[in-house]
């Protein structure tokens, strides 16, 4: 058996203050306590700069940035330049661990010394209503799933940012998050990168993270989606460079499901969109036909042939 692993979790903070008592002491609650918890303050002004100095642990490390990046992925960037151990786990500082987390991923580490990315499932709250991720749902009564870049393509999505662990030189190595070109989106980047260079992947089926839905100041509710990450340089160059027809397969229907996806929230709140732009990112066949599909739809709504889409 391998030897204990330990942690360095990064919460990156930017005007979070009800939530930050819920979201740290889950973390240095952990049954595990084999940790170091890196807080970054992103140029908070609500009042969560001060919050986090009262937090009295031997395990915090406070790090602070005079100007706050979109989606904290700055931030997270620099948790992970001060971070000293092994494996970096990140949660956000509206968000909830189960005690169990590290207890978890100790034991599966030790059982499976090869594996580079550990993440597992997540339960959405609003509103005091609870659902489980359709990952965890889709393969219930599993305990453990290894998967693939390929995998992740396919969906259901196994990866969240508040339910992952990783080998810190494995981030390091895929490059980090990316601080420029990304609103929202910029962990799933992220992640795709750590999958093409990760040796070994395991899903870990159980729900071990609390994900609000009903926070302050979240950026899914200020910023639209945006789809920029599934035609990255770097999808783009897998894209074209890979012999592998089922990742390249899985690739294609990625980027087709987010362009429907991103089409139909536009129609659905009456926003123009701009097909040359989509057509230029992908103009395959595939693309086209769910195009159409949905300018279609949006012709029969709009002369009352179908109530809604």
């Amino acid at each position: 058996m391998t030897k204990s692993p330990k942690f360095s979790v990064i919460i990156p903070v930017h005007n979070k203050l009800p939530h930050l008592e819920r979201s740290v002491f889950s973390v240095l609650n952990q049954t595990n306590p084999n940790l170091e918890l890196i807080l970054v303050d992103d140029a908070s002004t609500d009042g969560s700069s001060e919050k986090l100095l009262e937090f009295k642990d031997p395990r915090i490390k406070l790090l602070r940035r005079d100007t706050p990046g979109p989606g904290g992925y700055a931030a997270r960037n620099l948790g992970i330049a001060h971070a000293t151990n092994e494996w970096i786990c990140f949660l956000d500082a509206d968000d909830e661990w189960e005690p169990d987390v590290l207890e978890t991923l100790t034991e599966i580490t030790q059982k499976n010394p090869e594996v580079e990315i550990l993440c597992w499932g997540w339960i959405k709250l609003r509103d005091g209503v609870k659902a489980i991720d359709p990952y965890s749902k889709k393969y219930n009564g599993e305990k453990l799933r290894e998967f693939t870049l390929t995998d992740f393509f396919n969906g259901p999505q196994p990866m969240w940012t508040g339910g992952i662990s990783m080998k810190r030189e494995l981030i390091i190595k895929a490059g980090g998050f990316p601080e420029i070109g990304f609103k929202r989106g910029g962990d799933m980047d992220t992640w795709i990168r750590c999958l093409w260079h990760s040796k070994k992947s395991i899903r870990i089926i159980k729900p071990m993270t609390y994900y609000y839905l009903d926070s302050v100041n979240m950026i899914t509710k200020a910023v639209d989606k945006d789809i920029s990450y599934s035609f990255s340089d770097f999808v783009m160059q897998i894209l074209h460079s890979t012999d592998d027809k089922q990742l390249i397969k899985a690739i294609r229907f990625f980027q087709n499901s987010h362009i429907y996806s991103i089409l139909s929230e536009k129609v659905s709140k009456g926003k123009s969109i701009d097909y040359s732009t989509l057509l230029k990112m992908n103009a395959s066949r595939h693309s086209l036909y769910f195009i159409l599909k949905l300018h279609l739809k949006k012709v029969l709504v709009e002369t009352k042939l179908l109530k809604s889409i």
